[in-house]
């Protein structure tokens, strides 16, 4: 009786121990259905546990409602092969065009976790790809608030069952817009990340060597490991002036080996920061109605014209845009008159900061440069004046360039109306064009083969084929290369208008491309930076 009582004892004590042990599973590891446990896993708390915000869990709730709970990216049991595909392409987001504040921003620990952040991540990238992420048209320019397509959108556009990487980036391409500079920028992005084994997110404050030698070449060093292009081991002088020029070419810069004002900006800026940029331009381009059948196009980062005509490419020019202290401002405008020898109405800020100065040194330098000196409207004999007696806050007269090949605007000019005072033509100074960064005018844009240019304009300026521009291509040659030497280059003076104005872009994107790759070019005015800031939000 004693032993049976015992027994009964011992059973009783280990039914007690196995209760108090006993776990709830979770139901991610049940045996019950992934449709079941998608049912359980929108519950409104549980997405709320995981991180999701309101609208994130709207739209969740909505897509599984409409399927049924039916999974997509997973079966009973784990995830799919193009679900694990799709989840790696979503967590390197950067390659397909979305900045990391974009993002979903939670943690899976499971396959359930893993199909609800698949579909959340698909439903707000596949939006910002359609629709962009930054409102250009707002004043000021603000971020566009994070929002999904529509459920039913969804399950029509993301058809993603591959299971290669590479696919899978392309797809979200089609997302975008059906641009050549769109497709160049995006397959550049994928090729880009992909090559590189992490992305640098590290911000330097590389000084120019003229502001301290050394501490220049120190940072310089420090920035040029972080962005791989040389290794920690080497120290000397030699070997990080030869990393830095393989860092120039790679960033569009005049490979000297010297740490200046461009170098310094391509130094301080991430790896990360630079990405941010392609896809800016890329969120241009998106913003972006479409262009008229003839248009040019000027981008000043890349400081490049194109003349296009029915979406082909006709004219294709190197320009020199304005340095930084003078930069040459974006604007949409038309082409209305071509000039022939025109003369220069010098602005003010150039006549008094530039030609006064030289001018009370040796009067002799205005008829050097063949300038004539007018005040109220009255031709001025410039050694009749003091001009000590003059300064930037005291100066009546106005400085006129007369026409001529060494008149400043060259021998051919392009006007259009804008509030900046700015325009496009010739130069004699014709070595700058073939320098990698063009950054020299006073905001004005110098152009290289300007006459080929305005011949091309000319030949396609009618509105019918019975009305067309009376001065064709052949006669602006006879016009700036009359054989003639006695006439004076200001007779010569001819102003064309056009028939059909030609609508002028002057933009700003520093992404661009050269054939079918990608080109990254520095941001020459910081104009990028507000608009990076806006991404990261």
């Amino acid at each position: 009786m004693r032993r049976l009582f015992v027994f009964t004892l011992l059973l009783f004590s280990l039914g007690c121990s196995d209760k108090k042990e006993t776990k709830v599973i979770p139901f991610e590891f049940s045996t019950i259905s992934a449709s079941e446990k998608l049912k359980l896993a929108t519950d409104e708390s549980y997405l709320k546990a995981q991180g999701y915000d309101e609208l994130a869990i709207q739209f969740l709730q909505d897509y599984y409602s409409k399927c049924k709970h039916e999974p997509k990216w997973i079966n009973d049991t784990m995830l799919l092969s193009n679900g694990l595909a799709l989840k790696e392409v979503l967590q390197q987001n950067i390659a397909i065009g979305i900045p990391n504040a974009r993002m979903i921003q939670v943690n899976t620990s499971n396959y359930i976790q893993d199909e609800l952040f698949i579909t959340a991540s698909l439903g707000r990238t596949i939006h910002d790809l359609h629709y962009g992420m930054i409102d250009f048209k707002s004043a000021p320019t603000i971020a566009k608030p994070k929002k999904f397509i529509s459920p039913d959108s969804l399950e029509l556009l993301a058809d993603f069952s591959d299971t290669v990487k590479r696919d899978l980036q392309i797809k979200f391409m089609h997302f975008g817009p059906k641009d050549s500079l769109y497709t160049a920028l995006a397959y550049g992005l994928i090729e880009w990340t992909d090559s590189l084994k992490s992305i640098d997110t590290n911000r330097f404050n590389v000084p120019q060597t003229k502001e301290d030698t050394l501490g220049s070449l120190r940072e310089a060093r420090e920035s040029l490991i972080s962005k791989g292009f040389m290794n920690d081991s080497i120290m000397d002088s030699l070997g990080i002036t030869n990393a830095l020029k393989s860092f120039q070419i790679a960033n569009l810069i005049k490979p000297d080996g010297k740490i200046g004002y461009n170098t310094c900006a391509a130094l301080n800026e991430s790896t990360y920061d630079k990405m941010l940029r392609v896809i800016l331009t890329m969120d241009k381009i998106r913003s972006k109605k479409p262009y008229p059948k003839k248009y040019l196009r000027i981008n000043l980062p890349e400081y490049k014209l194109r003349y296009f005509e029915d979406d082909t490419l006709r004219s294709e020019h190197n320009i020199v845009v304005g340095k930084p202290a003078n930069s040459t401002p974006e604007l949409t405008s038309k082409l209305r008159k071509i000039v022939v020898y025109p003369f220069w109405n010098i602005p003010y800020s150039i006549a008094t900061k530039e030609i006064l100065p030289a001018t009370k040194r040796n009067v002799g330098y205005l008829a050097k440069h063949n300038y004539k000196v007018y005040k109220g409207g009255n031709l001025i004999d410039p050694y009749t004046v003091n001009w000590r007696n003059y300064g930037i806050r005291s100066f009546p007269f106005k400085f006129i360039q007369d026409p001529g090949p060494k008149n400043s605007l060259g021998i051919i000019k392009f006007d259009f109306h804008n509030e900046h005072s700015v325009y496009f033509h010739d130069s004699p100074a014709k070595s700058l064009f073939s320098l990698p960064v063009r950054a020299f005018s006073h905001g004005c844009m110098r152009t290289q083969n300007p006459v080929q240019l305005g011949k091309i304009i000319l030949e396609k300026d009618s509105l019918s084929p019975r009305r067309f521009n009376p001065v064709r291509p052949d006669t602006l040659d006879s016009l700036l290369f009359s054989i003639s030497d006695t006439i004076p280059f200001e007779d010569k003076h001819v102003e064309i208008k056009l028939i059909d104005p030609v609508p002028i872009f002057v933009e700003y994107e520093t992404g661009a491309r050269e054939g079918q790759k990608m080109r990254l070019h520095i941001d020459i005015y910081g104009r990028d930076e507000e608009y990076i800031k806006l991404l990261e939000e």
